[in-house]
């Protein structure tokens, strides 16, 4: 299997401990786990002469040889509808492709703040996503949910590391996520991660979107994703924008159901790079440009059709 970005990702060698989950914190729990680490980091780099994360520079950091699982996880209806509201899915589409994310992430903020990753889970940045179905899903299906740390790559910025997600109903596996992350500013080690090519001269404008400013708020509540950058301009520009940003993945999700047949998937692959903030409110346009009778490249841009927000490639059949 190969990350967002195309790298056939290292596994870890060492036996990974699994953990089962029978409850999960609530989402501002979850986000309370970080501070800890944010508050180290800033003891840290206020001692005299000290570089930022300069620890980690000499040597590759160590990422947990930790398996979480959730064993049965509903596809429950208010949560699917909450989702498909805010990302625009319709209910033909059925189970929306980027649905099982949402069962995996509390799983990633647990990875994230367990006390054996190196770094502050504040300011990790989610440079890319990949997500497969590889067998429909319906309403009412219980999953296995399983999450773990994979490969770590080289990037110009950091350190980029990727979290595996899996879905699987009766044993057998219906869908996966690979997300990329990057911490900022820390040598990078091991295979160079690398760019989503598409030939972008061949995109055309489909779609114009106006987004509003309570639609950060809108999807946290939807997905349970309450990163303050998305909430609020007060507590987005805590972290240096001057507005709150869309998320990520909902932009991802938006997209795929722009694109979506009429129909529900019976298997399906996008890939997505996350290339610029998209600030709230805004106005965004998608474009796109057929590959193939049921695949397409994309971007979703500012309003000017300049500066990308997303890059992906969608391929789905029904």
């Amino acid at each position: 299997m190969s990350t967002p970005s195309g790298i056939d990702p290292l596994q870890h060698t060492e036996r990974k401990k699994t953990v089962l989950l029978e409850s999960l914190p609530a989402p501002h729990q979850l986000y309370a786990r970080a501070l800890p680490g944010l508050f180290k980091r800033w003891q840290r780099n206020a001692q005299p002469g000290a570089h930022p994360d300069a620890q980690y520079r000499a040597r590759p950091a160590a990422l947990p040889a930790l398996r979480l699982v959730r064993s049965a996880v509903p596809l429950e209806s208010d949560a699917l509808e909450r989702y498909a509201r805010v990302c625009g899915f319709i209910p033909e589409h059925g189970i929306p492709l980027t649905f099982p994310h949402l069962l995996a992430f509390p799983l990633h903020l647990l990875l994230l703040t367990d006390p054996a990753f190196p770094w502050s889970a504040l300011g990790i940045v989610h440079l890319a996503n990949r997500v497969q179905l590889r067998q429909p899903l319906a309403r009412g299906d219980v999953l296995r949910i399983e999450t773990e740390f994979g490969a770590q790559l080289r990037h110009p910025k950091g350190q980029a590391f990727v979290v595996h997600a899996r879905a699987y109903r009766r044993g057998e596996a219906v869908w996966e996520g690979d997300s990329l992350y990057l911490k900022r500013g820390v040598h990078g080690y091991g295979e160079a991660a690398s760019s989503l090519e598409i030939d972008t001269a061949l995109l055309t404008r489909t779609a114009r979107w106006q987004l509003p400013a309570q639609l950060g708020r809108d999807y946290a509540k939807a997905s349970g994703d309450y990163n303050p950058i998305h909430l609020s301009a007060l507590s987005a520009q805590v972290f240096g924008f001057p507005r709150a940003i869309a998320h990520g993945m909902w932009t991802l999700g938006r997209a795929a159901a722009a694109l979506q047949p009429t129909r529900p998937l019976a298997t399906a692959s996008f890939a997505a790079e996350f290339k610029t903030p998209l600030l709230l409110p805004g106005e965004a346009t998608l474009w796109t440009a057929a590959r193939e009778a049921e695949g397409c490249e994309l971007e979703v841009r500012d309003a000017g059709g300049v500066k990308p927000h997303l890059r992906g490639r969608f391929q789905w059949s029904v």
